[in-house]
């Protein structure tokens, strides 16, 4: 009984990780009806940008010229094409913004320097960390997504595909591809019962990600901006007949996925140690939305403690059996299982379509 509470205790901590990835995918999924498959690459980027400012981590100048000369280009780019900004106020924010960037990945911000207790240091750079993330995230859209706008949700599900292996490149290009330790140094919350025991590290990532979740969950449904959001999710053309904006809400659903998939990324990392090849804990995104189902955001957070704990529960009872490496099929089995029951999943909404 002991081990099946733990279990499940620990399954339920990694699934709340698992569950802010989901609420990413739901979010966009309802604002244009296009699959983000290139949420382990923001994952990867949110975790580095965040390394970046915490550990102090630099990059060589001509590295550094090139991602602040790419910076400018697409700053520049995007505000040049905007109606309400034009070369004269997108050349000088353009060239204002490579050189942030080059100072920032060159010279870095010395956080460790400035700060030394590691609790201090992770409250400024966490924020801005998310910042940079969810900007990130906004400026993928505006280059990628917007001039997709009207068009199939497919074609927006194919250019993330083609995003993807982008965004892992420029990753690998600048910071490598070998490890780089990460221990965040948080206090110590480690909780003991009797013979029942959750390391620190699980509970911060539980608590951090059920934080952020609810903190989107009251954007959406207590703020007229989510307001907008839930509006344009219903109906894009009604709502913009209204006089909403939908291009511009799309660029705030894609910022706060950004920002909402960097934290999983730094919960994970936090885990272990941060590589590029760790995108691929991403795709449990995908298990986590098509059992919660598509379009419902209370879907992602059940499906993400399902498989977090269909995980946990076949690494402590499975694997031991000499099935090594199941618990990473197990989440996908319980997904097929979900699917031949509800096609739509647990809490998805039934389309009926007559042709």
């Amino acid at each position: 009984m002991i081990d099946l509470l733990q279990t499940l205790g620990t399954g339920i901590l990694v699934g709340l990780v698992y569950a802010l990835l989901g609420l990413c995918i739901v979010i966009i999924f309802k604002a244009s009806e296009a699959f983000n498959f290139a949420i382990g690459e923001f994952l990867i980027i949110g975790s580095f940008l965040f390394y970046t400012l915490f550990f102090n981590e630099t990059i060589p100048w001509y590295k550094a010229l090139q991602l602040g000369t790419v910076i400018f280009i697409f700053f520049s780019f995007i505000l040049f094409y905007d109606k309400n900004f034009r070369w004269r106020i997108a050349l000088p924010l353009g060239i204002t913004a490579g050189f942030l960037i080059y100072c920032f990945f060159f010279f870095g911000l010395k956080l460790s320097t400035l700060i030394a207790s590691p609790i201090l240091r992770f409250a400024v750079a966490f924020p801005l960390g998310l910042l940079a993330a969810g900007l990130v995230g906004a400026m993928v859209e505006r280059v990628t997504i917007k001039p997709l706008l009207g068009r199939s949700p497919i074609s927006m599900t194919i250019v993330t595909l083609g995003l993807g292996f982008l965004l892992r490149a420029s990753v690998q290009l600048i910071w490598g591809s070998h490890s780089y330790p990460f221990f965040l140094d948080l206090p110590d919350i480690t909780l003991e019962f009797g013979e029942l025991l959750f390391l620190s590290d699980p509970i911060w990532a539980g608590i951090l990600s059920l934080l952020i979740f609810s903190m989107v969950i009251v954007f959406l449904f207590r703020t007229r901006w989510g307001l907008a959001i839930r509006a344009t999710s219903e109906d894009q053309a009604k709502a913009m007949a209204f006089g909403i904006n939908a291009r511009f809400i799309l660029l705030i659903v894609w910022g706060i996925s950004a920002l909402c998939i960097a934290v999983a990324g730094i919960m994970i990392s936090n885990f272990g140690a941060l590589q590029v090849g760790m995108g691929f804990v991403g795709l449990r995104a995908i298990p986590v939305v098509l059992i919660g189902g598509m379009d419902s955001i209370g879907g992602a957070l059940i499906g993400g403690i399902l498989v977090g704990i269909c995980e946990a529960a076949a690494g402590a009872y499975i694997e031991p059996l000499g099935l090594v490496g199941f618990k990473e099929v197990a989440p996908y089995l319980l997904l097929l299982i979900v699917l031949f029951i509800r096609p739509y999943g647990l809490f998805g909404t039934v389309r009926i379509e007559r042709v």
